[in-house]
């Protein structure tokens, strides 16, 4: 998944690890961002379709890992290379102009995204069946 224009130096690009925005992850371990600000075990591909609707130049790369990271699962894997600065050094976007916004804003909007609405509501329905069964055993 690669929405990469021409004409752009990826290397010169801004990174960013799900660690960068987990409100589970320690300062030590690698968050970024205030806590209270943080989402809970966020994906690279959340992270893609954010600064995809912000209409900024990124390039998804889900094989790459966090270099603090010490178990490599799945969930965890990836990254996103962003342009934030065009070559001359203004910023490409009006509202965010580094990658501390950046990472606030995708942290405020992945709760909104609809895949986190349609797993939130299936976590519930399954909590909230489990409370209606009956125990068996020994009383």
């Amino acid at each position: 998944m690669v929405d990469v224009l021409e004409g752009g130096d990826l290397k010169k690009w801004n990174c960013i690890y799900p660690a960068y925005i987990n409100s589970n992850r320690s300062i030590k371990r690698g968050r970024r961002i205030p806590k209270e600000l943080a989402v809970e075990n966020p994906t690279c591909q959340e992270i893609g379709d954010v600064v995809k609707s912000l209409g900024l130049r990124h390039e998804v790369q889900p094989k790459k890992h966090y270099t603090r990271e010490l178990d490599r699962e799945r969930w965890q894997l990836g990254r996103v290379k962003v342009q934030l600065l065009d070559s001359n050094g203004a910023p490409l976007h009006e509202t965010i102009k580094s990658k501390g916004e950046l990472m606030q804003y995708v942290a405020t909007m992945i709760p909104k995204l609809k895949s986190r609405s349609a797993k939130g509501t299936d976590q519930q329905q399954a909590s909230s069946s489990g409370k209606n069964k009956k125990k068996k055993g020994k009383k």
